[in-house]
């Protein structure tokens, strides 16, 4: 994997982290409006074709920060992405070992759903906050199609290694602050990236709560012999969220 040694690199970032000096935890819930769009199989149909529309996915997470030099922080994410539709194709296509003809009624339905787990140092933080580390993407899902003469069932069972960066800013004395996040990492002919742009606001109380908006935007590219597939999510989001 071309990314590999720079992901490597970053394991020796740790003498620079500056952790909370007292242990945070920090969760969030939220739900992502997505707008898809892309293509699917080999010879492809679009997700258009299919009969795709834009849903709302819903995600949560928590995270640990400590003050303990060279120990990463942890983060853990866990985000739902199901769909099922029916359309009617107007080309061919093959999913698998499975191929639909033009003009006939497809039913189909997939599971992206994937749980993140990632490890962070804190290079920065004061009113700017900048975070790098990795991330272990699993996705455990599955692409179904099923039309009157014939069906296919692919399992989706991938862990990937993502590049992750974040990039905070705090308005003193606000409770607002700015922010960009993101995970990357392309080899082969596979590829995985997932940026944020948000805004968030916290109300200074005994346990620190508030909201966070956002756009969201994923790509993904997956090639191999079964499954050829190459979609965009993106929409916008919003999260309450609480810092203990």
């Amino acid at each position: 994997m071309k990314k590999l040694p720079l992901i490597i690199t970053l394991s020796f970032l740790a003498p620079f982290a500056h952790a909370d000096r007292v242990l945070g935890l920090y969760a969030g819930a939220g739900s992502w409006l997505s707008d898809y769009d892309g293509k699917a199989g080999n010879p492809s149909v679009t997700l258009n074709d299919l009969g795709v529309k834009e849903d709302y996915n819903n995600y949560f997470y928590v995270a640990i920060e400590h003050p303990i030099p060279f120990i990463p922080n942890i983060r853990l994410t866990q985000t739902n992405l199901k769909s099922s539709q029916t359309g009617t194709v107007t080309q061919s296509f093959t999913i698998g070992d499975t191929t639909y003809a033009a003009n006939e009624s497809v039913k189909s339905s997939f599971d992206l759903s994937h749980r993140d787990a990632t490890l962070y140092y804190q290079l920065l933080d004061n009113w700017i906050n900048l975070d790098l580390g990795v991330t272990a993407r699993q996705f455990d899902g599955y692409v179904r199609t099923e039309s009157a003469s014939s069906n296919e069932n692919l399992k989706i069972d991938l862990t990937a290694p993502l590049l992750y960066a974040k990039a905070q800013f705090d308005l003193p004395f606000t409770g607002l602050s700015a922010g960009v996040e993101g995970n990357y990492t392309s080899y082969q002919d596979n590829s995985l990236s997932d940026y944020s742009a948000k805004l968030t606001y916290l109300f200074d109380t005994v346990v620190d709560v508030g909201v966070e908006v956002g756009y969201r935007k994923m790509s993904i590219k997956i090639s191999d012999n079964d499954l050829e597939a190459d979609m965009t999510l993106k929409g916008p989001y919003a999260a309450l969220i609480a810092h203990f």
